[in-house]
């Protein structure tokens, strides 16, 4: 039962072969599977029509265009006194983010009917 050198290197490049299909088949499962569950997440988000997401969008608008970017209440200043005694602003940080978020979240939740989980039961 003496096997002979060519039969062993028939046998290596099937071998071989098979494992480079069967690399390949996976390499497109798995590539079917990212797809699939990119589509998914799709499928997965909340419906919405344009005129629904304009509206959103109109809101989020309306809510940062009432901020009032010129009160100097929403800025933390740090002040230096320059080398020729000018007095300047050496670090400004807006803190009014908070405010803008809850204005936006303010207008865009005044789009829906907002209901408890408890009710929808």
């Amino acid at each position: 039962m003496e096997i002979s050198k060519a039969e062993l290197q028939k046998r290596i490049n099937e071998l071989t072969e098979d494992l480079a299909r069967g690399e390949s088949e996976s390499e497109h499962a798995r590539k079917d599977l990212e797809d699939t569950q990119r589509l998914m997440a799709i499928v997965d988000k909340p419906r919405i029509t344009r005129y629904q997401i304009t509206e959103i969008q109109d809101a989020i608008y309306q809510a940062v265009k009432n901020v009032d970017f010129t009160d100097s209440g929403n800025y933390d200043m740090d002040f230096e006194i320059d080398y020729d005694n000018r007095i300047t602003v050496s670090n400004i940080d807006f803190d009014g983010a908070e405010g803008i978020s809850d204005d936006i979240c303010e207008e865009v939740s005044s789009l829906f009917n907002i209901i408890d989980t408890e009710d929808e039961a």
